[in-house]
Order: structure tokens, then C-alpha cells, then sequence
């Protein structure tokens, strides 16, 4: 009997169609390479299909993920960390005398020949994506190293990015080496965004902040100060011998199999010892597309169109840490193409995009925002990107640089769109020029997602209906949801609105939440808004305007996000300011 085709059985099961199967099949001819790994990089399908289409194939079970309680530690540490990472495997119980193996690629017979040498065991192997094994692996050695934990060594500073090795694959005995890198390789792990480490009078405090949320994790004696902040200092090509002034400083390692840069920011306290405080910036994790940062099929449509203008600004508003970057990165990587010429100037460059060129601000040398920009305008740009207007200097380059046919992406700290309008007036710029300048603003706020896991529906209080704006009549009628999102999980039933289950589950840590989306406040500028701009009128009476012509506030946005099951109505109210318009 023929053995089947893994093309065969992926336009069986509707992963691929015969198009995309023979254009990949012409890709093989010319360039060779497996047909399955072609398809992926072709994007005509993802990588867990493709697995499951081997499975089939070779006739072997296939799994999503793998569930930490199944794994034995003693079977999967039995071999080094760095053959199961070269391999994408790992043994995860016994069944009698055969090994179940998960492994990423059940046609490498070499590696199972080398486990059942090794172990002296039969293998029977389970195909499971990559990725899902790297994270088991890293979570069976975590959990045999917690608390001493992580080796790191500082030969590995002047690394570059090909060069990264694995905090976990590198052995030093050092304890306060361990405990540091416990730290870093723990918050990756739980999805911290920032770790703050904080002396005391009596001892030294960590906390994790996780989904926007503060988390006491670990707490070490006042006699281990100065060396934990010295180590980290050092890891960060700080001065470990200043102690009297901030300091700020970056570390880069490879942690968890991904790719980690640090932000490291020190301060000296009264309580005896400087605080640090470090932000972790997933590299694989930034470039996000627009429709899934949370924007509705509405704004999703308005922001292509006004990310394809040929000049203008588009600004977007909002306090530190409301993912204002993010969105500014996932316009650029939306347009990023070889016919636009596309420059940034940011505090800082948090993350290296391909095809722009990007410029960080350094006060030192006076290399500022306005001065960026201002050489900018005497390289050809097609789009411009300024991290922050916060002066009248860079708000006027800004305008000028838009008037005379550039797109200007940036951002403002204002409460919502309307401010933003106000803010550059209040900065000293003309009326008349922010009218004719600006495109649109957008204000935007984080909110925590829902657990898909062990999120539970409820009968809402009528009191959290009317806080959110949202018809009691329209909502027993089921009318009230009328925005859809991309990604978006399965709605409550009829009635109801789900909140987060108390103590969690494992998935989210206990937490109940799990990930978070962007609330949006879009505000177009047409002729109404301009001659309210003109006419110096105040951010209130401009944003009654844009309601009366339709805009969606961030709370009416966040209601939406409620009623699709992706949010609470606690996190949408704790995030926004109602509406006196």
C-alpha cells in the first residue's frame, strides 16, 4: 500500500488547498526543504497542523500541549537539558518498560535510537509542537533548580543575538549568581512585564507585576542587598561603585528559549539600599498585527485607512503603560514595505524592527526628540515615528513635517483623544495648525482578559449594566453587542457575562486572568473638530461632538469587550472615567 502524502493529508483535512500545495511543491523543486516547514514559512498554513498531518502520516498520537502533572522530573532529567533542546523531545512517563516521548520531529529515528540506548528503554513517541516542549522542558529543570536555581555566566554579555545561550544551560554555583537568575527565569515564566526589587529596613522584597497587577513573589535577608543589587548591576554594564545617583542599563539573555531584553532602572532610597526595578520586553512577542491588539472590525477598517495617508499625524494618547508603543509598532509593521522610506526616533528603541531605520534619543549628546526629527526631514522620509511630543519644539517639527506631505506616528500623555487636541495648544501651538495637522487621535487603556480556562458566567447586577452604559432592555434582549473582535472567545449565553473564578486555575496562575487586550477611543478629526480646535474650545465640548457623530468611548469600548466575554466589567470601570458628555 502507497504511504500517503503529508500534502495528501493536509488538503484532506482543509489545512491547505491545492493551490497553496503546489506552489509549495514548485518552492521544493527549486530549493528543496521539507514540504511541511515550506508551507509554514509560506503561511498557507500554522505549524500545529502540519504536526498533526505527520502524526497521521507515521501513524502516532498528536497533542495540543502537554500537561505538567504528567511529567515525570526523574525521567525527563535523566538526559541533558541541552540533547533535549537540540532535538525538541522529552520522555514524560513510563508506561511498563516503554518511555512515552513527546517530541517535535517523530522522524528523527536517531535521537529515539540514542534515548532507548541512554535509557535502555523501548520509545513510543507523541508528536507535540515545538514550542510546548521547549516550555516543559524549562519548567521540569526550573523546578529542580527553584530556589537555588539558574546558572549564568558574564561571558555571555558580549554575545550577540545569534550567540545567546540559555540562562538555564549555563552551570554556576554561585548562590547569589542563582538566586538573580531565578528571578529573571521565574518571571518569564509567570508573564511578568516588570520585576521591582526593593530593600527594606529588615530585608529586600520582589515583586512581580503580572497583567498590569503588583505580586509579592520572594523576599531575601537585609545582609544579601548589596550583593543582589551589585549582581544585577553588573549584568547590566552598570557602575557598581555609584550609589548615590539613578542609573539606567540593559540586559539581554535568552531565557526560557526566548529572547529577552531587560530594561534595568536603579535608585537610590533612604530605607538602606538603592531599588532596581527591570522591564521585560519579549523580542518574539512585540510585533503584534493590529486586528489582534484588541481593535474592533470598525477601527480596525478606520486605522488601515489612516495608516495609508500620505501625510498627516495620527496621535495616540494615554498614561505610561498602556501599550501605546505597541500600537505605534504594529502601524509600522502594518505598512512597513521596500517602496516607503520609514524612520523613528524613540526613548528608548525598545525593539529593532527590519526595513526602518530607528533613532534613540540620548541627552547627553542633546539628541532629542525635536533634533531627530529635525534631521530627519533631510533624509527623503515617507513616515515618521516619534516616540513622545513633548515640547512645543518637537510638537512644531511634528506639524511642519505633516504639512508638507509626511505621515507623523507619535504619542501624548493625555487622558483621552480630545485632550490631546488641548495638550498641544497648551504646549504653544496655534490652533489653526493642529486643526490642519491632525488626522485622528486614539486613546487607548489595558485591561485584563478573562481565563478561557476557568472564566464563569453569572447573572449580572442591572447597577454594573448602567455603569457600562449597556441598555438593561437591549441586554435581556441580546441586542446590546453589536461590535465583533478578531480572536474574540465564545460569548456568554443568553443573559449572562462571565467574571474571573476565584483562585484561578493553573493556566493562569491562580489568578483568573490570564493576558491583556487594548480598550480604544477613536476620535476622527473632520470639520466640526477643526473649527471647535480653531475656535479654542475646551476637550469637553469637542468630545460631546465626536459622540454625537459616533465615536465610541473607551468605556463604551470596554463594554463591548464585556459583552463578547473577553474582559470584566470590574477591570473595564477600574480603567476608565465615566463620561460626563
Amino acid at each position: 500500500m502507497r504511504k500517503r502524502l503529508l500534502g495528501e493529508i493536509l488538503v484532506e483535512a482543509g489545512a491547505i488547498n491545492g493551490e497553496q500545495l503546489d506552489q509549495a511543491l514548485q518552492t521544493q523543486r527549486d530549493e528543496g526543504g521539507r514540504i511541511g516547514e515550506l508551507l509554514v514559512r509560506q503561511r498557507a498554513t500554522e505549524e500545529p497542523a502540519v504536526l498533526r498531518g505527520v502524526a497521521i502520516q507515521v501513524g502516532v498520537p498528536y497533542r495540543d500541549k502537554l500537561e505538567i502533572g504528567e511529567l515525570q522530573t526523574e525521567l525527563a532529567t535523566a538526559l541533558p537539558i541541552a540533547f533535549l533542546k537540540q532535538h525538541r523531545l522529552l520522555p514524560i512517563r513510563r508506561e511498563g518498560s516503554t518511555v512515552l516521548v513527546a517530541m517535535a520531529d517523530p522522524l528523527d529515528l536517531w535521537a529515539l535510537d540514542d534515548i532507548r540506548g541512554l535509557m535502555n528503554v523501548d520509545v513510543m513517541p507523541l508528536v507535540v509542537p515545538p514550542q510546548r516542549i521547549l516550555e516543559a522542558i524549562n519548567h521540569v529543570y526550573g523546578q529542580r533548580q527553584e530556589g537555588s536555581d539558574l546558572g549564568d555566566g558574564d561571558d555571555e554579555m558580549a554575545g550577540n543575538a545569534e550567540e545567546l545561550v540559555d540562562i538555564l544551560d549555563v552551570s554556576d554555583e554561585a548562590p547569589i549568581i542563582r538566586w538573580v537568575n531565578s528571578l529573571l527565569f521565574n518571571a518569564v515564566k509567570e508573564r511578568a512585564s516588570d520585576i521591582h526589587i526593593e530593600p527594606g529596613e529588615k530585608e529586600i522584597v520582589v515583586r512581580y507585576r503580572v497583567d498590569g497587577v503588583l505580586h509579592d513573589v520572594r523576599h531575601a535577608a537585609k545582609q544579601f542587598i548589596p550583593s543582589i543589587i551589585s549582581r544585577v548591576k553588573i549584568m547590566a554594564g552598570l557602575n557598581i561603585a555609584e550609589k548615590r545617583l539613578p542609573q539606567d542599563g540593559r540586559i539581554r539573555r535568552k531565557i526560557a528559549g526566548k529572547d529577552i531584553d531587560m530594561r534595568v532602572a536603579t535608585a537610590p532610597t533612604v530605607k538602606g539600599g538603592e531599588r532596581i526595578t527591570i522591564r521585560l520586553l519579549d523580542r518574539d512577542n512585540i510585533l503584534h498585527d493590529l486586528a489582534d491588539i484588541g481593535f474592533g472590525d470598525d477601527h480596525l477598517r478606520t486605522m488601515h485607512e489612516l495608516i495609508e495617508r500620505p501625510h498627516g499625524i495620527v496621535l495616540v494618547t494615554g498614561p505610561t503603560g498602556s501599550g501605546k508603543t505597541t500600537t505605534l509598532y504594529a502601524c509600522l509593521s502594518k505598512i512597513n514595505s521596500p517602496d516607503l522610506n520609514i524612520l523613528t526616533i524613540e526613548d528608548p528603541v525598545e525593539y529593532q524592527l527590519d526595513g526602518i531605520s530607528q533613532v534613540a534619543v540620548n541627552e547627553k549628546i542633546e539628541l532629542s526628540f525635536a533634533a531627530g526629527l529635525r534631521s530627519f526631514l533631510r533624509h527623503d522620509p515617507d513616515v515618521i515615528m516619534v516616540g513622545e511630543i513633548r515640547d512645543l519644539s518637537t510638537a512644531e517639527i511634528a506639524i511642519q513635517a505633516s504639512l508638507t506631505g509626511h505621515l507623523v506616528l507619535s504619542t501624548i500623555h493625555t487622558n483621552d483623544a480630545a485632550g490631546g487636541i488641548t495638550r498641544l495648544v497648551d504646549l504653544g501651538v496655534q490652533p489653526f495648525l493642529v486643526a490642519s495637522s491632525l488626522v485622528a487621535l486614539l486613546a487607548q487603556r489595558l485591561v485584563r482578559r478573562l481565563c478561557p480556562d476557568c472564566r464563569e458566567a453569572y447573572t449580572p447586577d442591572p447597577e454594573d449594566l448602567r455603569s457600562l452604559g449597556i441598555s438593561a432592555e437591549k441586554f435581556a434582549a441580546g441586542t446590546a453587542k453589536n461590535i465583533h473582535f478578531k480572536k474574540q472567545p465564545e460569548p456568554p449565553p443568553p443573559g449572562k457575562l462571565f467574571r474571573a473564578r476565584e483562585g484561578g486555575c493553573a493556566s493562569c496562575l491562580g489568578i483568573g486572568y490570564r493576558g491583556r487586550t487594548a480598550i480604544y477611543e477613536l476620535l476622527l478629526i473632520d470639520e466640526g473638530v477643526r473649527k471647535l480646535a480653531i475656535k479654542n474650545s475646551d476637550a469637553g465640548t469637542i468630545k460631546r461632538h465626536a459622540i454625537e457623530k459616533g465615536m465610541r468611548t473607551l468605556r463604551d469600548d470596554g463594554a463591548q469587550k464585556v459583552l463578547a466575554g473577553m474582559t470584566t466589567v470590574t477591570e473595564v470601570l477600574m480603567n476608565t472615567a465615566e463620561d460626563s458628555a
